[in-house]
């Protein structure tokens, strides 16, 4: 793909997305953002001289009427970033809420294909486009999140069946698996105590978390024409936390 072309992002009212919305748009891109808090999307468009539009990724229907509506006003989409999800703290598989794991599953199973299809049929169409998909390192491992690690896990499988679905026509489609990552939303869990960022800290192999803004650098990349030859890729993006296993078996990661 190339700068001056159009990029659409979901979740792009905030965290990894808007990372995503700065990052591309200061690159050149033309910028649509959808999100399920739209005047958060259109604010975040504001800044990067792009456009916002409301949208719940769960509902089918509103995921289609957007991708024809970005088409007829703003112009055909050469890139999608499927960031939108709907996220959760640790609890025990005993203490899973039913509405919560089926609203985890509508949005970052079913919303993340829904809005893949949308986009990237009309890619495929076309001949040309790129996709980047945003999971977790909790889909690459075990985790107490228990509705969202599997929701991410489906999302690794979707981005290498369409990598092959569309390949010989034009699509390439990766996914990026951020690791612990100072988005708001986390931060405010921490203030809640919902989450240690300590010990998060401690299992990194770099002593540090995640900016969003080192997740977009990727997101960018996978979409350029450098990686023009990559499709069906998984990155993870995560300060080392999938390289420190086994160290706490020997006393943690050294300073």
């Amino acid at each position: 793909m190339n700068p001056s072309d159009l990029v659409v992002i979901t979740g792009g009212g905030g965290g990894i997305g808007a990372a995503c919305a700065r990052r591309l748009a200061a690159a050149g891109w033309k910028v649509a953002l959808c999100d399920i808090d739209g005047d958060r999307a259109r604010e975040v468009a504001q800044q990067v001289d792009g456009v916002g539009f409301q949208l719940d990724i769960a509902d089918r229907n509103a995921v289609e009427a957007t991708a024809a509506r970005i088409e007829a006003e703003v112009g055909p989409c050469a890139a999608l970033v499927a960031c939108a999800a709907h996220l959760e703290n640790p609890h025990r598989p005993e203490q899973q809420d039913p509405e919560e794991w089926q609203r985890i599953l509508d949005v970052n199973i079913g919303g993340s294909f829904h809005t893949c299809r949308a986009f990237g049929a009309r890619m495929a169409a076309r001949g040309r486009g790129a996709i980047v998909t945003i999971a977790s390192i909790t889909a690459l491992g075990s985790s107490p999140l228990v509705a969202y690690g599997p929701a991410k896990a489906a999302v690794v499988a979707m981005t290498r069946n369409l990598a092959v679905a569309w390949g010989r026509r034009g699509v390439r489609v990766n996914c990026v698996a951020p690791g612990p990552t100072l988005t708001p939303a986390v931060v405010a869990s921490h203030e809640r105590g919902e989450r240690n960022p300590e010990t998060m800290i401690r299992a990194t192999a770099l002593g540090r978390l995640v900016q969003p803004d080192e997740i977009a650098a990727p997101v960018e990349f996978l979409l350029s024409p450098a990686a023009g030859a990559i499709t069906g890729v998984i990155l993870p993006v995560d300060a080392g936390v999938m390289v420190t296993g086994l160290w706490q078996m020997y006393g943690g990661v050294p300073d």
